[in-house]
């Protein structure tokens, strides 16, 4: 779905009305889907001074096939990350107890940034445990504090560039989103507590209990509350 909207070119203030994409299906719409990947999707160029840029706007991303909905609500200044997550789960529970019992609901995941949603994207469709991954980033994080600050770094699971043998993890400065090391995880690791989670998933659940499943956001958290 699209709509027109009146969008002020960052670079040298001149607007421009221009059609922007608020919703993905993977199912009727691949073509987004391969834009949203190559960060393509919703870019603009000024009609004054050329400048292209991303417009940044709540995306909802369907994927029928795999049973799930992303949503994608990018922090602004006056609506950040906590006030987010808050009014989003409230919304998600409201449209919970409205669904009939005999009714399948598709699995919905809530993400901040645009890194974060073509991640889990690729996690996926590679059909891999987000809260599992997510184990593993908090364990990197936690052991690696003064070399990986999360409020500094993003950890970012890079799938295509993962083996059978290791996982392929990226760091991103969160200011300016530039990609950085790269850090190996053994494949073993994960698939034993893949395992683990199959068994007895009540402890991961409880640590990353969603929409929003983010190691670093956790970690975030916690400092705040220490």
């Amino acid at each position: 779905m699209s709509k027109i909207f009146n969008i002020k070119c960052p670079s040298c203030g001149v607007s421009q009305e221009v059609e922007l994409h608020e919703s993905v299906n993977v199912a009727t719409e691949p073509k987004l889907k391969q834009e949203l990947l190559e960060n393509r999707l919703n870019r603009v160029e000024c009609i004054d001074c050329d400048a292209n840029f991303r417009v940044d706007m709540p995306l909802l991303y369907s994927d029928p096939a795999h049973h799930v909905l992303i949503h994608w609500i990018p922090e602004t200044d006056t609506f950040g990350k906590e006030q987010i997550i808050e009014d989003f789960d409230r919304s998600l529970e409201q449209i919970n107890e409205m669904v009939p019992p005999d009714i399948e609901v598709p699995s919905v995941r809530l993400v901040l940034t645009r890194v974060e949603l073509v991640e889990l994207i690729f996690m996926i469709e590679a059909e891999m445990n987000e809260r599992v991954v997510e184990y593993v980033k908090y364990s990197i994080y936690t052991r690696n504090l003064e070399k990986i600050p999360p409020r500094q770094f993003r950890l970012l699971l890079n799938v295509q560039d993962s083996s059978d043998e290791e996982l392929c993890f990226v760091m991103q400065d969160a200011e300016d989103q530039k990609l950085g090391k790269e850090l190996r995880y053994g494949r073993a690791a994960y698939d034993s507590m893949c395992e683990l989670y199959d068994e007895t998933p009540e402890e991961f659940i409880e640590m990353f209990p969603g929409p929003c499943i983010s190691a670093r956001n956790l970690l975030l958290e916690d400092s705040v509350e220490a």
